[in-house]
């Protein structure tokens, strides 16, 4: 089910399916969020939890055991509760289940909040750990964005400019897609700027380190824009559809890596994973604005 909110600047709307952004409005009915497409990529912006990109053999161990986890983890195919909601603000939850038990056995209870600031959309991961054992979890947006927003322009006519001029290391894929632990530095014109090619994406996603944690989607020929800004989260990915012309672009806070090549992890040894002790709970709020 979908659920929208709005104010006099932005409309948002989310479904109960993973608390996924389905539609981001500006006042004038411009949807800067992708629409989803069997041809490209039927996701919009999935939120991504426990673990974030591919396991090897999709699958971790924990405590001995094998668990099955597919890519991004299951909170993208879950149906969530809606908690509350207002003219501004939305909040989904989701607790431990049978289901997510037998890919996760962590007794936890997640929500998803939108609130609506001006032209901004503040959305925050809240997890709790509801168990007697410490907890190691990864959390991250997955959000498309339609490229171009204007009709008349081209892909090419947009580029992603940082905050803060950065040399950012990227991530070296195997040709399987996992980790094998090298990063190279990743120049941006003038410290900040990566101009759009969909050929960029001919290895899949550039996933980013050491970069400024504010990115912005931008072309000179529009006044229409959208800024991701993710104070908390280590990573920063970049993705659309391999070996496309695919119209949108993803920008995809993470807190943490994709698993090895040719390695079960033991999830709880990832130095990566946030991890709860019982009955703690940890947030992390990030921020997309749209520009007309």
């Amino acid at each position: 089910m979908d659920y929208t909110i709005k104010n006099s600047k932005i409309t948002i709307t989310a479904s109960d399916r993973g608390g996924e952004l389905t539609a981001i409005r500006c006042a004038d009915g411009t949807d800067y969020l992708w629409t989803g497409s069997k041809k490209y990529w039927p996701g919009q912006a999935p939120h991504l939890f426990p673990f974030i990109g591919r396991l090897f053999e999709t699958r971790y161990l924990y405590g001995g055991e094998s668990y099955p986890l597919e890519i991004h983890g299951f909170l993208k195919d879950s149906v969530m509760t809606l908690d509350s909601s207002d003219d501004d603000f939305l909040s989904f939850s989701l607790e431990a289940n049978e289901t997510t038990l037998g890919q996760y056995p962590f007794n936890f209870g997640l929500k998803v909040c939108y609130r609506l600031v001006e032209s901004s959309v503040k959305i925050t991961f809240e997890v709790r750990n509801h168990g007697d054992k410490s907890m190691p979890f990864a959390i991250g947006g997955h959000p498309g964005f339609n490229v171009p927003l204007k009709k008349e322009l081209s892909f090419e006519d947009y580029y992603l400019e940082f905050s803060e001029e950065a040399v950012p290391k990227r991530a070296q894929p195997t040709s399987s897609n996992l980790m094998n632990g090298i990063f190279i530095e990743f120049p941006l014109r003038d410290g900040r700027i990566l101009e759009l090619k969909h050929s960029l994406f001919d290895e899949d996603a550039i996933i980013l380190k050491d970069a400024a944690r504010s990115v912005t989607l931008k072309s000179d020929k529009d006044s229409r824009a959208v800024r991701v800004d993710y104070p908390d989260f280590k990573y920063l990915g970049f993705w659309h559809t391999v070996r496309s012309d695919a119209p949108f672009v993803c920008i995809e806070p993470w807190t943490a890596l994709q698993g090895f090549e040719n390695t079960v992890q033991e999830i709880d040894k990832n130095e990566d994973m946030i991890v709860l002790k019982p009955q703690e709970v940890y947030k992390n709020e990030w921020t997309i604005t749209i520009f007309e």
